[in-house]
């Protein structure tokens, strides 16, 4: 562990100027003028603020030669920055660090850090290197005849799509909640912890349903099961602080895994999704939880709520597959 002022190196910043309600916008700017007072000795950088969705992603791509990439903003743009490191060389891959400034920031937690304290930049130097685990998504959108990994009507090995996640994943009722977060923040302000329970709880009274799927873990015999939500996990987090996999460890190689499954009543189902706030939903019969490295899904239909990190996918067929220690990331030195 480090306990000297960390050399940034050669850093790009990214910032999505739109995050929280624009706040990222200002610390951004605040960030630059702070850099430029008191830190040119150990970090030369670059400032550059996003300006439509997938930008992120490109830039990160493209930032080859830096030492570290600091993604400014919310899980979002987290998450687009490292789909665009993913697609780098493990070995001249730059370092991520993370200014949050977002309506979640879920992802901080993960790594210690205070949501709260945005512009506490000191502690951008006070840091250790850590490597982390990614989760790696294949996904295909339609059926075919060709027999595939989980038996039965699969889908062609190619054409496929992937994106990477570094928090959460998760199809059902936890997706359709983190997906409309969105929407109802722009009608109703509402940020944090308040946004994510408002849009579960709407969630639950005017969407409640099972959705049925096949699921595969680490290549077992698959399993139908009528699932209300299944969530993968890297961190322990998703919406705001949800304690949905208490004990999920971001370095350990392995995913952990919460299913609620069968025919839960809608009032129990809703104090099941209160008591994940404080992860005392673990204790119900009603949850199944495990670890595995490699989950397979198969849904029945294409129109299942399905998120990665807060952000859309659309798919019949997944998998999932950790890849243990892939980024290096910036953590701040636990005291």
């Amino acid at each position: 562990m480090m306990h000297r002022r960390e050399n940034l190196g050669r850093t790009l910043i990214i910032a999505n100027p739109r995050a929280h309600a624009g706040a990222a916008d200002v610390v951004a700017a605040d960030l630059q003028r702070f850099l430029e007072l008191h830190h040119q000795d150990i970090v030369s950088f670059e400032l550059v603020r996003t300006e439509r969705p997938g930008h992120a992603a490109e830039l990160a791509c493209d930032a080859q030669g830096y030492d570290t990439v600091l993604a400014l903003g919310g899980d979002g743009v987290v998450h687009e920055i490292v789909n665009g490191l993913m697609k780098q060389p493990m070995h001249s891959r730059p370092n991520l660090g993370l200014v949050p400034v977002g309506s979640g920031n879920d992802y901080a937690r993960t790594l210690g850090m205070d949501p709260g304290a945005s512009e506490d930049f000191a502690k951008l130097f006070c840091c250790e290197r850590v490597s982390m685990d990614v989760g790696r998504i294949r996904f295909w959108d339609d059926l075919s005849e060709q027999s595939g990994a989980s038996g039965g009507k699969g889908f062609s090995s190619e054409p496929h799509c992937e994106e990477f996640f570094v928090e959460t994943f998760s199809v059902g009722l936890d997706a359709a909640i983190a997906l409309g977060c969105a929407m109802l923040h722009e009608r109703t302000g509402l940020k944090g912890h308040a946004l994510y329970t408002v849009s579960g709880l709407d969630v639950f009274i005017r969407r409640y349903r099972r959705y049925p799927l096949s699921v595969s873990y680490d290549r077992e015999k698959p399993r139908e099961i009528s699932a209300l939500m299944l969530a993968v996990q890297i961190g322990p987090t998703y919406g705001s602080g949800y304690r949905v996999c208490p004990d999920a460890d971001p370095a350990d190689g392995l995913f952990d895994i919460c299913c609620a499954q069968g025919g839960i009543p809608r009032a129990q189902a809703i104090s099941l999704f209160l008591r994940s706030k404080n992860g005392r939903h673990i204790a119900s019969k009603r949850i199944d939880l495990r670890r595995a490295r490699r989950v397979e899904l198969v849904l029945d239909s294409r129109d299942y709520p399905i998120q990665a990190d807060g952000e859309r996918i659309v798919a019949r067929h997944l998998i999932l597959e950790s890849l243990p220690h892939a980024l290096r990331v910036l953590r701040p030195l636990r005291t």
